[in-house]
């Protein structure tokens, strides 16, 4: 730290810090000091240590040493010794000659042993019981004395309790006052908490995997005990379950890693089954419902299968419950072949894990009953009227029982992995499309939606569906239900809605047909009588010119009249006298209606062409009148100089046809594109062009009739195009 005054103190505790793990980048970051000075910081430090088992006379300083200089080295040492007694981990100093110099406090309540009592004794001699760690600890200390610095490694030790515990190791050397390698001091820090914590996560964590990736208990056992042998070094296990049936327990799966000797005493386990009792590993865990453990096998009273277990080579043994709440629905057992004390932390990882493969057994069983019932469900679907539905979490249709295309005539498969608005329906519209998506994605329930489908024989067929959402672990999962084949019932409906519709049309032409015949009827009749009136008073003995005048307008009214009369009942019978829908070709009509305009194309030197025309669904002699109207008009309504050409067109739109009549007349005004379909309504005089006005209502309506649409497209002197359109596949329907 810039412009900081440090004191051998403090010294002191920054060099700590490097002995109990600290990194010696972090540690000069932390406190704003070079490498090179924490460095000899260290080296003064570990200098200091050494002092106290090196000859001198502490009553006054060395020969040639200034005494200031004597007395700040002796309180460095003081406190130096002060700290690392005071130090909660253990630490410890050695001689080059490899015998202990002396510790700390923490070190000597760490492993149990006077630190008085082993003043002068090599590693060797302290682990003489665990000869294989004291060689670890050697094989560190002559790498040290080899290349001196730092050194840092982990071990598992037995320390004053009993139980064996895993530490991390700092090493450094330390030099004389003529710069040679004195000795090293050590700190041990116990890490036996994090290395639990990384194992019981290493566990978990693998049994997570292998149970997400198996369908049963039986596939996922052998890699769950393998998972738990091999992360806590345990030399073999198995998975005993409940066997109802011979009211006792039976081994299910083990797993020995290839061992031979260890192959076969789980073999001789999976062949016996043990009844309910309190002695034993399996009994006792299944019959109490808690983890068991067992130091020696050999000599466990109660235990039959432990003289077996020795013979492998196997000297320690636990259990624990697989558990979901209160019920106990097996049990998970392991060997070790070296004796090991009850281990609390393991216990409990056991009862850990042992949950966790009881929801997972009980996820699969309802899984399993799941689909049992599920399969139920479908064959009792299969005996309905009705079929049987499946959406996923996307509203893809994921299954239609068979009863669909028994009681349609549809083929589901281009269906099925697609969404119900993928295919239209030419009853709904896009916003009734998105009013049931809505719905569906707030994963709400929905009853009697109907959907008009076309089968193949291209008539209509009507579906009626209800569903309601599906979820696991509070998770949406899709959709399932039921469909129905309304058709009958809607082919119903449309039967007495087109008798209501027609009855309103029939009296609402009654009504208007009254009133003509009351009112514009009565215009013709009225010049007769007054003409003839008129012929009575002035003519009475003879006819002149004028009498020859009065006759022909008496002729006019009387023409005039019948024509309207005979258009008047022409457009009524349109609904009541029309035939039957039937597949017809309507290139017969186009020329039929020709024929029956031959004189006026002759007269007016029309050109008149069309399109190959398709069959459709019609009333032959409608369509033909409806030709010949629409095209009677095209060649009326000409331009004075221009030759008239007239085109009569199709266009195939998918679920109708689209006829078109096309001319090079005089056109029409927009305002009136709905007007001109409606009775009476003319937008010339007589005297520029003959006619009654009921022409176009007369084809409306037999478009109407056949469930088409008709409407114009034209412009002032550029023509007309009047379009209509047949549905396909009406056959039999008026």
């Amino acid at each position: 730290m810039p412009g900081r005054q440090w004191d051998p103190a403090s010294k002191a505790k920054v060099v700590l810090e490097g002995l109990k793990g600290r990194s010696e980048s972090a540690i000069c970051k932390h406190h704003r000091i070079k490498p090179a000075e924490y460095r000899s910081w260290r080296k003064q430090f570990l200098a200091n240590v050494a002092r106290p088992m090196e000859p001198r006379n502490s009553a006054r300083p060395p020969s040639g040493m200034p005494r200031r200089v004597w007395e700040e080295s002796a309180k460095a040492l003081h406190v130096a010794q002060e700290l690392i007694e005071a130090l909660p981990v253990p630490v410890f100093f050695k001689a080059r000659d490899g015998k202990h110099l002396g510790a700390n406090r923490a070190w000597e309540a760490y492993f149990g042993v006077n630190r008085d009592a082993f003043i002068g004794r090599t590693v060797r001699e302290l682990f003489a019981d665990t000869p294989e760690i004291a060689a670890k600890h050697q094989a560190a200390d002559d790498d040290l004395w080899n290349n001196p610095g730092t050194r840092s490694y982990e071990l598992e030790v037995p320390i004053a309790d009993g139980t064996t515990r895993h530490t991390l190791n700092y090493k450094a050397t330390f030099t004389d006052a003529d710069g040679k390698i004195a000795g090293l001091i050590g700190a041990i820090i116990d890490i036996t908490e994090r290395k639990r914590a990384e194992q019981r996560q290493t566990i978990e964590h693998r049994v997570t995997r292998i149970l997400s990736e198996s369908d049963t208990a039986a596939e996922a056992m052998p890699g769950v005990l393998a998972a738990f042998c091999e992360t806590l070094g345990w030399a073999c296990g198995a998975r005993w379950s409940l066997d109802n049936e011979a009211v006792g327990f039976r081994c299910e799966e083990t797993w020995g890693g290839g061992d031979p000797a260890l192959a076969s005493f789980l073999a001789e386990s999976a062949q016996t089954t043990f009844q309910p009792g309190q002695a034993g590993l399996i009994r006792r865990t299944l019959g109490r419902g808690e983890p068991v453990w067992i130091v020696d096998v050999a000599g466990e009273a109660g235990f039959l299968r432990g003289k077996r277990a020795a013979r492998a080579g196997l000297r320690s043994a636990f259990a624990f419950p697989i558990r979901l709440g209160d019920d106990v629905l097996g049990a998970l057992e392991f060997f070790h072949r070296e004796t090991q004390a009850p281990d609390e932390w393991l216990l409990k990882t056991g009862v850990a894990i042992g949950l966790q493969i009881g929801h997972f057994m009980a996820r699969t069983q309802a899984e399993r009953e799941l689909r049992y019932s599920e399969a139920r469900f479908r064959s009792l679907t299969a005996l309905s009227s009705d079929w049987y539905w499946e959406q996923d979490e996307e509203l893809r249709l994921t299954f239609m029982s068979a009863r669909f295309v028994e009681r349609t005539g549809i083929d589901p498969a281009p269906f099925i992995g697609r969404k119900r608005w993928d295919q239209p329906a030419p009853n709904l519209t896009e916003s009734d499309w998105a009013r049931h998506r809505a719905l569906l994605e707030r994963h709400e329930p929905f009853f009697d939606f109907e959907i008009e489908r076309v089968a193949p024989d291209g008539n209509s067929v009507w579906l009626s569906v209800s569903g309601e959402p599906v979820f696991e672990d509070r998770k949406f999962r899709g959709y399932r239900g039921v469909g129905t084949d309304i058709t009958d019932r809607k082919r119903g409906q449309a039967v007495l809605r087109a008798a209501y519709d027609e009855l309103a049309r029939s009296n609402s032409e009654l009504q208007q047909f009254a009133y003509v015949a009351s009112h514009d009827l009565q215009e013709p009749l009225r010049m007769i009588g007054s003409y003839t009136q008129l012929l009575e008073r002035r003519y009475v003995d003879k006819l002149d010119a004028d009498a020859r005048e009065f006759m022909g307008f008496i002729v006019d009214g009387a023409t005039r009249m019948k024509q309207l009369i005979e258009d008047l009942l022409a457009y009524s019978r349109v609904g009541t006298r029309g035939k039957e829908l039937q597949r017809v070709p309507a290139q017969a009509a186009l020329d039929r209606a020709l024929v029956n305009l031959r004189a006026a194309i002759e007269s007016a030197r029309a050109q008149v062409t069309h399109d190959a025309l398709p069959d459709v669904s019609a009333d032959d002699t409608q369509l033909t009148q409806l030709f010949q109207n629409l095209i009677g008009n095209a060649i009326k309504f000409k331009k004075p100089d221009d030759p008239i050409r007239v085109r009569v067109g199709v266009q195939d739109t998918g679920s109708e046809w689209r006829f078109s009549v096309s001319d090079n007349g005089i056109g029409i005004e927009p305002q009136y594109y709905e007007r001109i379909f409606m009775m009476f309504q003319r937008l010339h005089t007589r005297d520029e062009y003959p006619g009654t006005g009921i022409g176009l209502a007369i084809c409306k309506k037999v478009v109407d009739r056949h469930r088409g649409r008709i409407w114009v497209e034209s412009a002032p002197g550029k023509g007309s195009t009047f379009h209509f359109t047949l549905p396909k596949n009406q056959r039999g329907q008026s």
